[in-house]
């Protein structure tokens, strides 16, 4: 088994292996028990910067020479020429910077996103501590072989989170190849810690949607700090949907080690998690 930059190869097949942190509580569990995932609201995010690139202020200006397209829709919106519509051009770009200025522009945009947030490193600490209550969740471990069928690996399939001190400049209204990677997967360098990865729809937006356990849904990890009966009940939601899906998905408990500060998963086949040194 080789592992290139997060991307292992098995038999043949490029796979990745990356982690959902989650709290211990019913709508985490149905994770395992109903596979589903939430894509959230990047509004929701606890990071003022996170999915808020600027917005070069001269591209405002200079809309209606370098989209006259744009120019165009908007009128026939409005049930005006393109001429009428240009006559307007002080009053156009005055609203344009007032729906960026104030917010209004990118809270449209965000509304109507979803983003499934993932990690390649279950153990790290912090990421226990911020999203798994503390130690006491859990994670889901999932597998994603590049050889899924595309209808399910394309919801699934996360890019690579960009970390940077400086923070993303958008033209406004100027198509630009990059502009997912400018608005969804830039973060500042303090972040990096978390190795995050996302998967972005804004053709369903936010909210819970299911994904396919059967190709996807490879161990569970229960957190150092777990509470007793919920760890019962976790290995019981994981016997459960081992038997949906016709195979045994492994628990795993994690652990903190005697001797350095680090979280390891005894018995995980990966030996970078399962080593306590």
């Amino acid at each position: 088994m080789k592992d290139v930059e997060g991307v292992v190869e098995e038999d043949g097949v490029e796979v990745l292996y990356r982690y959902k942190y989650l709290p211990f509580n019913d709508g985490s569990l149905k994770v395992i028990s109903e596979g589903t995932l939430k894509f959230t609201c990047p509004l929701e995010f606890n990071d003022p910067f996170d999915c808020f690139p600027y917005f070069d202020p001269a591209s405002i200006e200079s809309i209606c020479e370098e989209r006259p397209d744009l120019i165009k829709r908007a009128a026939e919106f409005k049930g005006i020429t393109y001429e009428q519509m240009l006559q307007g051009k002080s009053e156009l770009v005055d609203f344009i910077k007032h729906s960026v200025d104030s917010g209004r522009y990118i809270e449209h945009l965000m509304s109507m996103t979803g983003v499934l947030s993932l990690s390649r490193d279950p153990t790290n600490i912090l990421m226990w501590s911020h999203y798994a209550n503390h130690h006491r969740g859990f994670l889901v471990e999932l597998r994603i072989p590049m050889n899924a069928p595309d209808e399910l690996l394309d919801f699934i399939l996360p890019m690579e989170v960009i970390y940077s001190d400086a923070r993303p400049v958008v033209r406004w209204g100027v198509n630009d190849a990059r502009d997912i990677e400018k608005y969804f997967l830039v973060k500042n360098i303090d972040w990096s810690y978390e190795e995050e990865e996302r998967v972005v729809t804004r053709q369903q937006g936010p909210g819970v949607y299911e994904y396919s356990r059967q190709y996807f849904l490879n161990s569970v990890i229960a957190g150092p700090r777990i509470d007793a009966v919920e760890f019962e009940r976790l290995k019981r939601v994981v016997e459960k949907a081992s038997g949906d899906i016709g195979r045994q998905v492994p628990i795993f408990e994690a652990k903190l080690s005697n001797s350095i500060y680090k979280v390891y998963i005894p018995g995980h086949p990966n030996t970078k998690f399962s080593s306590e040194a």
